[in-house]
């Protein structure tokens, strides 16, 4: 009996060390994550310079590159902020290179969650320039608190 329950603890720790080996190190499914990586990676690249180009005409149109985007930012440097980690985080270099690296399905989760953290980061800022932009548009004045508000965004 004890040396039945031995054989089936020691299957059960081989199966779970295959299961563990497979699940961590294993190359992803080429038709599942690396697709997903591939279109988080181009969605993200995209907003990105979208909201780029939203800030750098705003900028333009309200005369906004020395006026506080945050709290400690202006719009200026917060624009040369994002096109630095554009290029270092979004390139089509970088892309490049992406795809031709033989990531595992955990390093290539890990890439995704960091795209999707990202994106997440850059549609509250469109939302945020797109509200700015109307209020511009409309010539619409925030009083002190609102406009502490939207810097908090």
């Amino acid at each position: 009996m004890e040396i039945t329950i031995g054989i089936l603890g020691f299957i059960t720790a081989i199966i779970a060390i295959i299961d563990f080996t497979y699940n961590f190190f294993s190359k992803p499914k080429i038709e599942e994550e690396t697709n997903l990586l591939e279109a988080q990676f181009k969605a993200t690249q995209k907003l990105s310079e979208e909201v780029q180009l939203n800030i750098e005409n705003y900028i333009l149109k309200a005369n906004a590159a020395n006026k506080l985007l945050f709290k400690d930012m202006t719009f200026s440097s917060y624009l040369t902020h994002m096109r630095e980690t554009h290029n270092e985080n979004l390139s089509d270099s970088l892309y490049e290179r992406l795809s031709n690296l033989e990531l595992t399905k955990s390093n290539t989760v890990f890439i995704i969650k960091s795209l999707e953290f990202q994106f997440s980061a850059l549609l509250r800022i469109k939302n945020k320039m797109q509200l700015l932009n109307l209020l511009h548009s409309k010539k619409i004045a925030l009083t002190k608190k609102e406009n502490l508000a939207l810097r908090q965004i």
